[in-house]
């Protein structure tokens, strides 16, 4: 548990820590934004729309980093949040990352600070993931997802309208 979950208010003051594993070597995050290799996802997604990837270099994996590195970040927009009854938010999200690339428990809202408690999420489509978001995510907000390995954005498929992609119950 860290500070900043403890006490949410905190986020607009410090970053939410990321795992230096899980994410490409170098990464740091801001309040608002995470740089990878100095580049803001933020503004990488304002100018490349979503969704969008930005591949990090690993050529020379980093000591003490085991296995296969995080390579890439996958930035994705929510093109909707689904309230099904089970208290637990289904969100619909403009790319599909392959299956088992993305460390999905490392998820990070860019482009705001949420001073809002973190809540579960589940993610429609694919594995049907559970992620850990602010409370108040929204369609339009920009997530970023790290990612094993290398990939292109021909790797990541445009998921389908958001009417499309709701699950059954939902008010969509």
């Amino acid at each position: 548990m860290t500070l900043t979950s403890i006490l949410p208010t905190l986020r607009a003051s410090i970053p939410d820590p990321i795992a230096t594993d899980r994410w490409p070597v170098g990464t740091r995050a801001t309040v608002t934004d995470v740089l990878v290799a100095g580049v803001s996802l933020a503004h990488l997604a304002a100018l490349c729309r979503t969704p969008c990837v930005h591949v990090a270099d690993v050529a020379a994996p980093a000591p003490g980093r085991p296995g296969d590195p995080a390579g890439t970040v996958v930035v994705t927009s929510v093109t909707a949040v689904h309230d099904v009854g089970t208290g637990l938010p289904w969100l619909t999200l403009d790319a599909d990352v392959p299956a088992g690339s993305a460390s999905w428990s490392e998820v990070r809202l860019v482009g705001r600070a949420s001073t809002a408690r973190h809540a579960l999420a589940r993610l429609r489509g694919g594995g049907h993931e559970t992620l850990t978001l602010p409370s108040d995510v929204r369609a339009g907000d920009l997530l970023a997802v790290p990612c094993r390995g290398l990939l292109a954005l021909r790797d990541v498929r445009v998921a389908r309208t958001a009417t499309d992609a709701a699950p059954e119950g939902s008010l969509v």
